[in-house]
Order: C-alpha cells, then structure tokens, then sequence
C-alpha cells in the first residue's frame, strides 16, 4: 500500500516517493510555448462570441489535436478547459448550443476550451476509422498506454491555453472517465488555478477488477490510485464530486490539512449545477 498523509515529516517523505511514482506513471511532460505548433483550422460566427477551430501540439511529436476555443464578447483574460470523455462535444448540446456549463463560464468572462484527446472525435482520421492501438504483440511494454497518451494530450492542450497573450489565468475542470484523468495528472500539472474534478461515481477499486483503457496506468494502484492523486495536489484549489463508494476522501482531507489549507479543498457527493463551478472558478465562492 502507498503511505498514507499522517503527520508532516511523514507525509513530507511519502509526498516525495509518491510523486516520483506518479510521474514516472503518467509520463506527461509540461511542453514550453516554443514547443508547440498550432494552425487555425475554421471560425464560425456566433452572437455574443468568437468560436475559433484550431489543430495543436508538439513539433517533435507531429501531434494534431483539435481545440475549439469559444471567447465572450467582454472576456476576462481567464480561461477554462473542460476535459470531457465525449471531447470538443462535451461543450455542446445536441442543437449545437454551449452546453449549460460552457455558458455559465462565458457568462461570467471566461473563455473555454474544448478538445479531442486521441481516438475520440475529430482525432479519429475519418478516411481510417480506428480507434484502438496497433494490433502489436506487448504494444504498450514499449508504448504509452492510451490512458498515458490522452493525458499528454491534456498537457498539450494547457501548455497552450497558457501560452495565449490575451489569458492571465487557466482553470481547469475534468468530467466523465476525463475527470479521473485530470485527478491523475493534476499533481504535475503547471500553471493552473482552480481545478474542478466530477469523477461521476466512476471506478477507484484495488484494480482487481475491469478497468476502462481510459485509466490504465501500469502500476496505478501500487501508487495509490485517484485518493494518492488527489493528495499530491495540496495546497492548490481542487473541488471533487460525486467520488465513488470506495474513493478514500481521507487521503486529500489530511494532506490539505498538513498544507495548511483545508479551505482549498471541496469535496461533494452530488453533482455541482453549472453556476456553482463557474462562480467558484471565476470568484472562489
């Protein structure tokens, strides 16, 4: 089992070896501005918003990850990404309107930022529909798992949010088997404000069990799994909800505690309404 947060000088050395881990699991790397490479793809005209289609990442790479960035009329210089499983469609409704969080966040000043990580929407190649990993015998012994690649995509996709020259703040919030995926990367995360996670009841077990490829990290659960994430992010501001069953609250609430700063961390059984998360990602209310 991973150390658990009990007292400071214990914490302080189980924080050490945990992040290590992390890191070492997740493998994401915070790309410098420099790095990117970023082509507007198309602009669609909207009432009250600019609604502009963009292809991001690394140059090394060869990346091409779509982003729809929306922006108000009278912007704030503050943005927030939305990691969604569904990706770009996450931001909107089956009429093609934002979605009701999408308009809460404009509504108070916010641009938001959607996107596709790899194998979902428009990063399937339409002309090669696959959406799965090479049929390759031990494929991921050599490769990054899709969980590991779909992090990075985030990453990517932050790294360039904040390379924006008219933002100031980046806020980020994961929904759906994403925001398990924003828990696990977050502690390495840079340059963020707040970060809303809505894990939806979703899966944090010993890994005895299925687990969805969305979440398969090699060495998950030796690390300590979503709770251990969720620790590693103290002090900075987290709001958690509808954490399943078995999600270890503990974990986060003594590590926050140890940092000084159980008022930054929020954890919620219920589902958040729009509204709240804008007003505490725009206001901290």
């Amino acid at each position: 089992m991973a150390p658990r947060p009990g007292e400071a000088e214990r914490w302080e050395a189980a924080h050490r070896l945990l992040i290590v881990s992390l890191r070492n699991r997740v493998g994401l790397e915070n790309p410098p501005p420099e790095s990117l490479d970023a082509r507007e793809v198309r602009r669609v005209p909207r009432e009250g918003l600019s609604i502009v289609h963009s292809e991001l990442g690394r140059k090394t790479r060869g990346e091409a990850i779509p982003v729809v960035r929306l922006t108000p009329t009278h912007a704030s210089g503050r943005l927030t990404v939305i990691a969604d499983s569904r990706g770009e469609a996450g931001l909107a409704t089956a009429a093609g309107q934002p979605s009701a969080l999408a308009r809460a966040l404009l509504a108070a000043g916010q641009s938001v930022v959607g996107f596709d990580p790899l194998f979902v929407g428009e990063s399937v190649d339409a002309a090669r529909p696959k959406a799965r990993r090479p049929e390759t015998v031990h494929f991921e012994t050599y490769n990054p798992s899709l969980a590991a690649d779909q992090i990075q995509d985030l990453a990517t996709v932050l790294a360039w949010a904040r390379s924006q020259p008219d933002i100031r703040e980046v806020s980020l919030v994961g929904q759906g088997l994403a925001g398990s995926q924003v828990l696990l990367a977050r502690p390495l995360l840079e340059g963020l404000a707040r970060t809303v996670v809505d894990l939806s009841g979703g899966p944090d077990s010993d890994g005895s069990g299925p687990f969805p490829a969305a979440l398969d990290l090699p060495g998950l659960f030796q690390f300590g799994g979503l709770k251990a994430a969720a620790a590693l992010i103290a002090p900075a501001p987290l709001w958690i909800s509808r954490a399943g069953p078995s999600f270890a609250r503990s974990w986060p609430e003594a590590a926050y505690e140890l940092a000084g700063s159980s008022q930054a961390l929020r954890v919620s059984p219920g589902e958040l309404s729009p509204e709240v998360v804008a007003r505490w990602i725009a206001r901290g209310e």
